[in-house]
């Protein structure tokens, strides 16, 4: 999917005029090295990503962080990609507020 996500999204609104947009596209993805993953699981491709024109990358650094830039990025007209740090997943307790807000990608 590296190509659609590449070359098609992430160009999707310049190709189009500025007419059109990916309409909330939000990909989720681990990212991060834990433990012992294989030379395949342990890639981090955030850098590339973050420096394709058009892609919106985001990395939170808690629960807290990840709702708000979840909710932001769901909303987005841009296409997000979504990078959810491995670490976190038991290592991270935080209080997280019920109600809706979002944090500025």
């Amino acid at each position: 999917a590296f190509d659609q996500i590449v070359n098609e999204m992430a160009k999707f609104r310049y190709r189009s005029g500025n007419q059109w947009n990916c309409g909330g596209v939000t990909l989720r993805s681990p990212c991060g090295a834990v433990g012992h993953g294989g030379h395949y699981h342990s890639q981090s491709p955030e850098a590339y990503l973050a420096h394709t024109p058009g892609i919106v990358v985001v990395m939170p650094r808690g629960p807290k962080a990840a709702k708000g830039l979840l909710l932001s990025s769901i909303r987005s007209k841009d296409p997000v990609v979504f990078l959810e740090p491995k670490a976190l997943y038991r290592a991270s307790v935080e209080e997280v507020p019920v109600g809706d807000y979002e944090i500025p990608l």
